[in-house]
């Protein structure tokens, strides 16, 4: 009867140590959860606020380029037109006027510039392939710009479309500026799985590893993240250069 009492006693001791070190691995597996969770919570907000960065910079940027163009295009001209309204002799003489005539659409098409620079109202009136059309034709003449869609594209939110012209038209900027490219291609396909786009020209590529110098650069993979797709550049010097962004549908 004694070993009986003894042999529970020390069942009951045994099974208080397994409860007790179970509910310590819960908690421990708990707490571990906790600050895994408030870890990833803080590297979310480090990401939201370095996105934040990166679109003041974008921001600033851009006004920077808009005040330059609005001081050193339509500044000038309009310096120049007060000049020759100014002077008497500018109505009695037919070749004056014949300048000033030439200097106002050359204002109108500068401030038109500058507007779809600020924001490209043609997204909200004709969608967005639509526009990328748009702009393709602006520059076929320097640069043969082929579109391929694959399947119909369905139109998304304004924020969301704004971000990928933006991206395209300053991918299209830097093939002009220094690729040297004869061709370039938007490829642009949307099906049920995912989004993706394709952006590609035949220039004469870059060291990616040099990516994150170039301010440009910088800017489309920031519009990339505000968006949150998945991207991937693909470049050699001498063989052009490759844009993958894939937007995976929820």
């Amino acid at each position: 009867m004694v070993v009986n009492v003894q042999y529970i006693v020390i069942m009951i001791i045994v099974l208080s140590i397994i409860i007790i070190t179970s509910f310590a691995v819960y908690r421990a597996f708990i707490q571990k959860i906790l600050r895994e969770k408030s870890r990833q919570h803080q590297l979310e907000l480090e990401h939201q606020k370095e996105i934040s960065r990166q679109y003041i910079s974008i921001q600033e940027s851009e006004r920077k380029r808009i005040a330059e163009v609005l001081h050193d295009d339509v500044g000038n001209k309009l310096n120049i037109l007060s000049l020759w309204i100014n002077n008497e002799d500018t109505w009695n003489n037919e070749r004056s006027k014949e300048i000033i005539a030439q200097q106002i659409p050359a204002l109108i098409e500068a401030t038109r510039t500058i507007s779809h620079s600020l924001y490209p109202v043609n997204l909200e009136k004709i969608g967005l392939i639509l526009t990328i059309e748009a702009l393709i034709s602006n520059v076929n003449e320097s640069l043969p710009i082929q579109l391929v869609l694959n399947h119909k594209y369905q139109k998304r939110p304004i924020h969301f479309e704004v971000q990928i012209y933006r991206i395209i038209q300053e991918f299209l900027s830097n093939v002009i500026k220094h690729a040297k490219a004869t061709e370039m291609l938007i490829h642009i396909r949307d099906t049920d799985i995912s989004l993706a786009i394709i952006l590609s020209d035949n220039g004469v590529g870059f060291d990616t590893d040099l990516l994150k110098k170039g301010m440009e650069l910088k800017n489309i993979d920031s519009r990339i993240q505000s968006i949150t797709a998945i991207s991937k550049w693909k470049s050699k010097k001498g063989n052009g250069s490759q844009l993958i962004i894939v937007l995976p549908k929820p």
